[in-house]
């Protein structure tokens, strides 16, 4: 980025070292030409180094995001585990979604309802393998 500012400076001075008249049309011209020159490199510079600053916090905002998300799924995972072995998958008859349904509620007989469907399912006939 240093480049275009340097370039914008080096035009600068040679239209000082010209001698251009700032009275005439075509001096004036030139001279506001360089003048919106600077003004865009300057503001070029700006932009980008907003720009590095703003990956920066959004490689941060990754990390920690990460961290985060492996927090949450060990979690998740560690309890799945914990409480894996009280819970039967069934499948919908209707939606043929998969639904995890307690055993302790397996036992009581109960109609269940699909979370997909919404499809009332009576669990006196489920073909799982649970002892209930």
């Amino acid at each position: 980025m240093n480049s275009i500012i340097s370039k914008v400076s080096y035009l600068s001075g040679l239209i000082d070292g010209l001698s251009i008249d700032n009275n005439t049309k075509e001096g004036k011209v030139l001279i506001e030409i360089v003048d919106v020159l600077k003004d865009m490199a300057q503001e070029i510079s700006d932009i980008s180094d907003a720009q590095k600053d703003m990956g920066e916090y959004i490689d941060a905002i990754d990390e920690d995001l990460c961290d985060l998300q492996d927090g949450i799924y060990d979690n998740e995972y560690e309890m799945y585990e914990d409480e894996g072995d009280n819970f039967i998958q069934l499948k919908c008859p209707k939606c043929n979604d998969d639904i995890y349904v307690d055993k302790d509620l397996l036992g009581k007989r109960e109609d269940i309802t699909c979370p997909n469907c919404h499809n009332k399912m009576p669990l006196d006939n489920c073909n799982c393998q649970c002892e209930h």
